[in-house]
């Protein structure tokens, strides 16, 4: 891993502000360490190099551990978190205030309400922990997005890809960590 990109001063920030901010109200697991957050970080700066449009949706974007720190690192890209949960949309606020991030917004609701009437665009999807990765899958399948990308098991990825053979699917390791994988679905036709 990039340990360069961990030491980013923001990147530092964030953590700062998300342990902080968990002290008053939970908004991550009370026993988590600064090094499990680092690792974290690093699987979702392993996510990043797969990403490959401009437009990203985090899809149940909780604390913001996969969406903020893509923000931080492309301030070129625009980052939807999209968070339904009242406590964790306005952390996400809080957060994006004070980290002065311009490229991203949250979006207090749900995936499907956010999507719904947009035009078919060229968006990436991220998500980690969403309750329905079958789901996600479907907007990549409709058309609706053009990629889907998830940090999750094996298990999962295997619900995830049943009825989707078409589509393009790769699957790619996160070090250290055997029980997680990467899986990144995309739309290849040419009407997304």
């Amino acid at each position: 891993m990039d340990q360069s990109k961990l030491t980013d001063k923001t990147l530092r920030l964030f953590i700062s502000t998300l342990t902080e901010y968990s002290k008053n109200i939970n908004v991550m697991s009370k026993g988590i360490t600064e090094e499990q957050l680092n690792t974290l970080i690093e699987e979702t700066i392993l996510m990043e190099r797969y990403i490959s449009e401009n437009t990203i949706i985090d899809a149940g974007s909780g604390n913001g551990i996969l969406g903020i720190p893509i923000a931080i690192l492309n301030p070129d890209k625009k980052i939807f978190l999209v968070e339904p949960r009242k406590k964790k949309s306005e952390f996400l606020s809080f957060t994006i205030s004070k980290l002065n991030l311009k490229n991203a917004e949250v979006v207090r609701s749900g995936i499907e309400e956010f999507l719904k009437g947009r035009e078919r665009r060229k968006f990436s999807v991220i998500a980690r922990g969403f309750p329905d990765n079958t789901r996600l899958t479907t907007y990549v399948k409709k058309k609706i997005v053009k990629e889907l990308l998830v940090i999750t098991s094996l298990a999962k990825i295997k619900k995830m890809t049943e009825g989707i053979e078409k589509l393009k699917q790769n699957i790619y390791n996160v070090p250290f960590r055997d029980n997680l994988k990467i899986i990144h679905i995309t739309n290849v036709s040419r009407e997304t």
